[in-house]
């Protein structure tokens, strides 16, 4: 009996996952509730998207605005692996990765 193998594509639409940031960051500077805390939504490399904000609760919360901004352009969360709030001077930052694809220890995982 033959090995059956499947090929399994998960890819991260670059342009939606900027389109994605873009309206998140616009919201964050438009919202009431961010105003003078200095939070910013931006690329700090490719698929790497950086949060900096005066409070780790607005931190958080403009962590919220981008989930939801993601789903709204068809991006799963799970394409979105992100770190906790850390002090970084008097600001807090939150890093986050658009990952494409499975690793290899999920792809052997989910084959047994």
């Amino acid at each position: 009996m033959a090995d059956s193998s499947f090929d399994i594509v998960s890819e991260v639409d670059k342009q939606e996952a900027d389109n994605a940031l873009n309206q998140a960051a616009k919201e964050v500077t438009q919202r009431f509730d961010f105003k003078n805390t200095g939070t910013t939504i931006e690329w700090k490399s490719d698929m790497v998207v950086e949060i900096t904000s005066g409070t780790e609760e607005r931190a958080l919360a403009a962590l919220d605005v981008l989930k939801d901004k993601v789903v709204k352009r068809g991006i799963s969360l799970k394409a979105l692996d992100h770190g906790d709030p850390r002090a970084s001077g008097k600001e807090y930052k939150i890093n986050g990765t658009f990952k494409s694809g499975i690793s290899t220890e999920q792809a052997k995982n989910s084959a047994s």
